[in-house]
Order: structure tokens, then sequence, then C-alpha cells
């Protein structure tokens, strides 16, 4: 794809100190990255039905909606403060590169049945052949990168576990610009590769099934009186075929901020039914035997 080689090529000027970048740029970068360290340090607490989020886990919108308090581990903060920094670089590593950027940080709003979702996205590129798509930027860890968004992963892989909804919110833009969703510029934080991962040209279906969740969800969300009810099971842990008498914390849950929340009782321990001489450290909702 064009996008891509006009990427590499420009980072491999770069790197070789072929290239200039003009002051305005870098005061533009300067800019995005300010803007990076206010959104992540000067939090709102408030809840708010963005496109970001609306194909979160219900359950978790909920909660957030509701003002329980959500344990975060401290390195989150450098995490999302990565991610932003990296998607500003890359914004300023597209433009070097001549990409043509239509518009950037653009604020969308869509209407679901008197109910606003709002939405900023990253980019409205516009490619070779005239075609203006909306396209988001994804920082990712080197597992992400490399069997989420490339090799056996793209498009259609994301769409079978996609916890963060990052389809969902490709498509909310673009119903909300009339635009196709064109996919994810993905850069590997580790190795500093970088990936355009396309989303389908033909994508009326998808976008139509998408949009429906989106409305459900948010009817869901404006009953604010309903019952909250966890939609997920704790499953029993097997070794070779028979129980172990413990319980394993639903995958969805497991990287939730609100899991002391839903399971009170659960506990951090050494996967018991792993040989290995170290064993992965998993979350039991119940630990009746620690080894086997």
């Amino acid at each position: 794809m064009l996008l891509l080689l006009k990427i590499q090529d420009y980072m491999e000027r770069a790197s070789r100190g072929e290239v200039k970048v003009p002051p305005d740029a870098i005061v533009e970068f300067v800019d995005s990255c300010k803007d990076a360290v206010t959104k992540q340090l000067n939090k709102e607490k408030s809840f708010k039905l963005r496109m970001s989020g609306l194909g979160r886990p219900l359950c978790q919108q909920t909660l957030e909606q509701r003002g329980i308090k959500q344990e975060i581990q401290y390195n989150y903060l450098f995490r999302f403060l990565f991610g932003d920094i990296v998607e500003s670089i890359a914004v300023l590593v597209l433009e070097q590169a001549g990409v043509e950027i239509v518009e950037k940080q653009k604020a969308v709003t869509l209407n679901f049945d008197g109910t606003e979702v709002t939405g900023t996205l990253d980019l409205i590129l516009r490619d070779e052949f005239g075609q203006d798509k909306v396209w988001d930027i994804k920082s990712a860890s080197e597992w992400a990168y490399k069997f989420k968004y490339t090799g056996y992963g793209g498009y259609n892989k994301i769409k079978e576990d996609d916890p963060f909804g990052y389809i969902m919110q490709g498509h909310l833009y673009g119903e909300a610009t009339g635009l196709p969703f064109g996919g994810w510029i993905v850069v590997n934080k580790s190795s500093g590769e970088v990936a355009v991962v396309e989303a389908p040209e033909w994508q009326t279906e998808d976008r139509k099934e998408y949009i429906k969740d989106a409305e459900r969800r948010v009817k869901i969300l404006r009953q604010t009186d309903r019952e909250f009810v966890i939609p997920y099971k704790d499953e029993f842990e097997e070794y070779k075929g028979e129980r172990t008498g413990n319980k394993l914390m639903p995958k969805p849950c497991n990287m939730c901020g609100f899991k002391s929340h839903c399971w009170k009782n659960a506990t951090l321990y050494d996967k018991i039914s792993s040989k290995a001489k170290q064993p992965p450290q998993v979350w039991y909702t119940r630990l009746k035997k620690k080894e086997l």
C-alpha cells in the first residue's frame, strides 16, 4: 500500500539525516504533546458516552457510569501517555512523509434517539485514488502488533475478540462523517515498526451491524436504574481432564479495573495446573487448592 511505503521511506530518510522538519511542524508536535499530558493528568471524572468507549463491555461502562471506583495499576499512566505521544509522532511523520491529511483530531457527533454520542477521530486521509477515509492510530505491544494487527491478525482477527471496541469506534467515526473506515495505522511500541491494517473495502453490512449494536448499547445505558448483573461466569480449572476445585476468573474480567467489585474473593496466584518453572499468574475467583 502506498501509505505504508510513504511512511517507511520517510522514516528511512530521516534516520539517515536526509530530512528537515519545518519549525511550525515542531511547534504543532509540541502542542499535541502538551494536550496529551493535560488529558492524562487532568482527567474529567464524569461519565460520557464516547465513540471510543461504547464498544467496551456494557458492565464496565455501567459501573463507570455509577461512579464505582476503579483499581488501576500505577504504570497505566505511562502506558496511556506513551500511546498519546506515539500518536503525535505518527501524525508528524505522516505529514512530513507527504501523506494527504484532510482533517485531524476532528470532533464528531451521532444522535441515537435523542442521545448524543461524541468522539474525536484521529485522521481523515485521502488516498492515491482521491478517496477520503477515516483512520485511527494505535500503539501496540510486541504481542498485539504480531498477533492482533499483523501476521495472522488484521480486521477480522480483531473482530473475533474486540474488548476495547476498536471496530465499533471506527465505524461510528465513519458514520458520523459519511466516510468509509480505512483502518488503523499501528506503531509497535517496542520496535518502532509501523503497520497499516486496512478495513475491508466492502463494509456496508458491518457498518449496519455495529451501528445497530451502538443503538442498543445507548438504549441500555440510558436506563440508569437497571439492575446490575455480571454477564460472565467463572470457569472450573481443569488439569488432565479433571477439575482442581478452583475457579478461574472469566477472561474479559482479567484486565478490568472493576474486578474486585464483581469478584470480591478474587486472588492472583500462580496457575497450579501449569508445570512451567515459573508458572504464569492468573486470577482465581475460588482458590481451594494451591498445589497438585
